[in-house]
């Protein structure tokens, strides 16, 4: 009988400890901005002349910096979470706001809940975002990609990227780390996901933009 009362009297507590336990582990307040800085973030726009959104981040020092990539454009913020919520406000005017709910698993990474993209206080304007490990992304030299029959690859000769069509046409490139590149005349933004729903299938790509169009460039 003594034994039982005891185990009545620990069972509340015990619970409220696992309790405590569990809500710490998923508490968006556990996020840094810093552990961001191992991970990008890739997002397509529904409409718009700009489709393609690829969110890198770098330190210097103590300081996180967001560099918000779209076809031809470039903006660099200093970076904040709030309540694991990260806001990029792309002009810094309130009308170009991107907005990404983040959770961390129980593997210790950085995972995307949701995610949105508010113009002129619409929102709802993004086909699809994910979250992407840095040491998740592949290779891409030389490396060919397909696009229906036709396929492009980034060489290197004379340590210069070009990306090289298959029907023989090349572009000077630059890179965006590992991550992807950049065209010289802004024509192409180039970006690779690991893991990109096409036709609620996942596929290792290579995301291209070039005018209002993506391209999906698939690998073996």
């Amino acid at each position: 009988m003594k034994n039982l009362i005891n185990i009545c009297i620990m069972l509340p507590i015990l619970l409220l400890v696992l309790s405590s336990c569990k809500e710490k582990s998923t508490d968006p307040e556990n996020i840094t901005i810093s552990e961001l800085a191992d991970y990008y973030l890739v997002a397509e726009h529904k409409t718009g002349s700009n489709k393609l959104f690829v969110l890198s981040f770098t330190k210097d020092g103590n300081v996180v910096k967001a560099n918000g990539h779209l076809q031809g454009l470039l903006r660099m913020h200093e970076a904040s979470m709030e309540n694991g919520t990260f806001n990029f406000d792309y002009n810094s005017d309130g009308k170009s706001m991107y907005s990404f709910d983040l959770e961390k698993g129980s593997d210790g990474n950085l995972k995307l809940k949701s995610y949105d993209f508010i113009y002129n206080g619409t929102g709802g304007q993004l086909s699809q975002a994910v979250l992407v490990k840095k040491t998740d992304a592949f290779s891409f030299t030389n490396k060919m990609f397909w696009v229906f029959a036709l396929a492009f690859q980034i060489e290197t000769p004379n340590s210069t990227d070009v990306l090289q069509w298959l029907d023989g046409k090349r572009f000077p490139v630059y890179r965006l780390d590992n991550i992807g590149f950049k065209s010289n005349n802004d024509e192409f933004l180039g970006v690779l996901v690991p893991d990109w729903k096409i036709n609620g299938q996942s596929a290792k790509v290579m995301l291209v933009e070039r005018g209002d169009s993506v391209f999906i460039g698939v690998t073996e």
